[in-house]
């Protein structure tokens, strides 16, 4: 046998009435699967990959809320929203409050479990959703998420902040040229306030908004006076990022306030409770802003106002003052002017009257003066016998006063009212002897 007939199948009837084509092995798999799923069934999980097709048709992915996004999961089971289903599934969600489904979400859905013959796998053709699960879910995960954050003493960290008195230097965290950031930026200029308006583009909504976000903050608080997070309205799935554990961890963690302007109305999230301020709509968020420069101006135009009238008084208090000073020096000046001719009157009429008698005390003194001043003069007493002796030697001459001023030899000069008398002393005791050599002068 060659080794081309031995690599050829053996026919065996019995084989062959075993083998299934593809059509009736995919149909006898669709009826053991509808066999074993009879009737609808629920399921739980977290929505992946959706996709929203031209015909109004849904399809994900359901997997595991354990399983990290993007991560390989050991469990997948494909979904299927078919239009006809959708229409009754968002009246479901209408009545639930806007309620919407993105990759991220968990949710509990109703559905038929089938087989895809043309993709070969297993799905679940969605017919009903339960929101109340998803938003008890998002609740009791937001609650538990501010109570670990109460615990650690977060919540009230950025609250603890001051406002800039001037807050100028916006950081603004949102999405490019979105409705959320026109909204803004248009009410935030419109006050006409010199505004620096610094944008950190970032998705908001999805699985890449919490880490774009928690990085936009973090870069916005070290550059900005205050850090503004705004986004438009949205269903309350849509704004799940806002519930997150690392969006809420940037907001406590920044070292500027932050304002959160996200345009909801029914619940407050987490980076609600955590913000130093929450505003419910992008244009309340730049409203505060514009509020608080509005609030400074009129500050400073007020103390502007209240220094401007205290310099007036004093202005006023001063001139009053001079001119109440200078009233009193006026008068003080006549009263004194009046007193000081008064005096100069009264001394000159003093005056007046009294040269005469001065006169007559001055020449009454004149003539006491000048009888004591003859009886004091040595000519007269000369003139009534008396004399008076010097003693001579040369050129000078000494008043003898007593014997012993003079020795024998010496020269005495003895001065009489009608001339002098020299003399030589020969004995100076008892009484004098002298032989005298008398002369006229």
């Amino acid at each position: 046998m060659s080794d081309v007939d031995s690599e050829q199948p053996a026919t065996d009837r019995s084989t062959s009435a075993s083998t299934f084509s593809v059509g009736g092995l995919c149909e006898a798999i669709s009826d053991h699967v509808s066999g074993g799923f009879p009737e609808e069934i629920w399921v739980h999980g977290a929505i992946s990959g959706l996709t929203r097709s031209a015909n109004g048709h849904v399809y994900f992915d359901l997997v595991d809320p354990t399983a990290e996004s993007g991560a390989a999961t050991s469990a997948v089971l494909p979904v299927a929203l078919f239009s006809s289903s959708k229409q009754i599934v968002n009246r479901v969600l209408r009545r639930s409050g806007g309620m919407r489904m993105h990759d991220g979400i968990e949710i509990r859905i109703r559905g038929r479990v089938s087989y895809y013959p043309r993709q070969g796998r297993i799905q679940l053709v969605m017919s009903l959703i339960d929101p109340n699960f998803t938003l008890g879910q998002m609740a009791n995960a937001r609650q538990e998420l501010l109570q670990s954050l109460a615990d650690e003493g977060l919540i009230e960290q950025n609250r603890q902040l001051d406002l800039p008195a001037l807050p100028l230097d916006i950081g603004l965290v949102t999405s490019d040229q979105s409705a959320a950031y026109f909204d803004f930026v248009n009410e935030l200029t419109s006050g006409g306030h010199p505004f620096k308006i610094v944008l950190h583009d970032t998705r908001v909504q999805g699985l890449e908004a919490v880490p774009g976000l928690s990085a936009a903050i973090e870069q916005a608080g070290r550059v900005s006076d205050v850090v503004v997070v705004v986004r438009g309205g949205g269903s309350r799935t849509d704004l799940v990022a806002f519930d997150h554990e690392d969006v809420a961890r940037a907001i406590a963690a920044c070292p500027v306030p932050v304002v959160v302007g996200v345009g909801h109305d029914v619940d407050r999230s987490v980076a609600d409770e955590l913000a130093y301020h929450s505003l419910k709509t992008p244009t309340a968020a730049a409203q505060f802003l514009v509020a608080a420069v509005h609030n400074y101006s009129i500050r400073v135009r007020s103390a502007a106002d209240r220094l401007e009238h205290l310099a007036s008084w004093h202005v006023a208090h001063a001139h009053h003052q001079l001119v109440g000073n200078g009233s009193r020096l006026a008068v003080a000046s006549r009263r004194r002017l009046a007193q000081s001719k008064l005096e100069v009157d009264f001394a000159a009429e003093r005056l007046t009257r009294s040269p005469a008698h001065a006169l007559r005390q001055a020449e009454s003194g004149l003539r006491l003066h000048q009888t004591r001043l003859a009886a004091l003069d040595p000519t007269q007493a000369l003139a009534r016998g008396w004399s008076i002796t010097y003693r001579v030697d040369g050129d000078n001459r000494t008043l003898l006063r007593r014997p012993d001023d003079v020795a024998p030899g010496d020269i005495l000069e003895t001065v009489t009212s009608s001339g002098s008398v020299r003399s030589t002393v020969v004995e100076t005791s008892g009484a004098a002897k002298a032989s005298a050599e008398t002369h006229n002068n």
